[in-house]
This record gives C-alpha cells, sequence and structure tokens, in this order.
C-alpha cells in the first residue's frame, strides 16, 4: 500500500497521451455558470423595474385626471353666478337699493 501510483502514459505512434487536467475545465464551468446567473439577475431586475415603471405612469395618470376634475370642480364652484344664487337663497341676500350705495374718495 505503501507503493506510489504512477501515472500511466499511453503512447500512439510517438504521441504521448496524459491524462486530462479537470481544474481548467471546472473553473471555466464555473465561470460559465457565474456569467449565466448574473445575466439571469440582471434581466429580473430590468423586468422588476419595467413593471414598476408602469405601475408609476398609472399612478400618474390618475392622478392628472384628478387634477383635471378638482380643476373643474373649482371652476364650478367658484363661478360668480353660483355664488350669486347660494347668496340670493340660502343667506337671503339682495342688490342694494339705489340710495344705499355710497361713494367714499
Amino acid at each position: 500500500m505503501s507503493e506510489a501510483v504512477q501515472r500511466t502514459v499511453v503512447k500512439i505512434n510517438g504521441f504521448v497521451l496524459h491524462r486530462p487536467r479537470l481544474t481548467p475545465v471546472f473553473i471555466a464551468i464555473a465561470l460559465v455558470a457565474t456569467l449565466s446567473l448574473v445575466f439571469v439577475w440582471s434581466r429580473l431586475q430590468a423586468i422588476n423595474l419595467e413593471y414598476d415603471i408602469s405601475r408609476i405612469e398609472g399612478l400618474i395618470r390618475s392622478d392628472n385626471e384628478e387634477i383635471k376634475r378638482l380643476t373643474l370642480e373649482v371652476a364650478h364652484l367658484g363661478s360668480h353666478q353660483r355664488i350669486e344664487g347660494l347668496a340670493r337663497q340660502e343667506l337671503g341676500l339682495r342688490l342694494p337699493a339705489p340710495g344705499q350705495i355710497r361713494r367714499v374718495d
């Protein structure tokens, strides 16, 4: 058992065949696997960012529609005709008589 295992060398027509070294093969496989994982991870991140962008664009669209609706409501609520109608109906106000207006200089 204490005998050292000798490498066998095969010679065919003057060519010498050695046992292949597996370390470079394993390194190449590990490198390809690592690069593949990095590529897949980057694609997943890009897809997630696209989903986030799409969701945020939808929020922006709905907020812009809300702004347009609120702007229209402000214009309606601030109209002079509506305010005058409310003043006459709910507060009982009326236009001043000709003698009630005085100018101050």
